[in-house]
């Protein structure tokens, strides 16, 4: 069991636990023993997907005299993202609930080399690694992040449904999205300011041949969002 099960057990805090369990001696292994710190320094299709969630929607911090952490929050309904994310890194780090009137939960590691990667690769510069801008399993995982994807109603009197894609983020990760869609062979999409950011969307049949590009016969991907995107890449066949 883990601290957190044992305090919720015996109804007392984790820090409690964790005294008790020290005073006695007992070694508490590490959440993080297993964490896998090489996991992106190869460009698979599951670590670009995983790269790309994190570009849109982790956070990499830097302290004096700690090891920089990755963190992620998410919605309290998309936890499974966040369990399948500490599956791929493989520790045991909890996923903790930030905001239970809101709904929302965290998880957070700490490793030197996974931060340092994500920096390399473009994390907060002005350009993304070429070998990121040309892999759809990373755009698919800034869509996740950042995206969304929906079948819409028309206002009456036609009552008809069309498909709509949308995704925000920093201008230079948004004009790397339209080169990708370009030398994909979808073309006519331009990047917009949209507040302090920017975005890039469209409808129709555009917005379905994204979905199959991003999501046809792939994963990781989102579950409620890859669950949209099959209903859209119907529509288009």
């Amino acid at each position: 069991m883990s601290l957190g099960q044992i305090a919720t057990e015996f109804s007392v805090t984790v820090p409690s636990v964790r005294g008790l369990i020290s005073r006695r001696g007992i070694n508490i292994p590490s959440v993080s023993e297993g964490l896998r710190h090489d996991a992106f320094d190869s460009l698979t299709p599951d670590s670009c997907y995983w790269i790309g969630f994190l570009f849109a929607d982790g956070c990499v911090s830097y302290r004096p005299g700690h090891l920089p952490q990755i963190s992620i929050g998410l919605a309290e309904r998309d936890r499974g993202q966040l369990v399948a994310l500490r599956d791929y890194l493989g520790c045991g780090n909890s996923i903790s609930q930030t905001n239970p009137t809101q709904g929302s939960c965290q998880f957070s590691v700490r490793s030197r080399s996974l931060a340092d990667r994500l920096i390399e690769l473009g994390r907060y510069d002005d350009s993304i690694d070429e070998r990121l801008v040309v892999s759809r399993d990373f755009w698919r995982g800034v869509v996740d992040g950042d995206g969304s994807l929906g079948i819409y109603k028309r206002a009456a009197p036609s009552g008809r449904t069309f498909a709509q894609f949308r995704v925000v983020g920093r201008r230079h990760v948004m004009t790397a999205f339209v080169s990708f869609l370009e030398s994909s062979g979808i073309s006519g999409l331009s990047v917009r300011p949209h507040k302090s950011i920017c975005t890039v969307g469209t409808t129709c049949g555009p917005a379905e041949r994204i979905a199959s590009l991003l999501y046809l016969n792939a994963e990781p991907a989102l579950a409620r969002k890859a669950e949209i995107a099959a209903q859209m890449i119907v529509r288009q066949r």
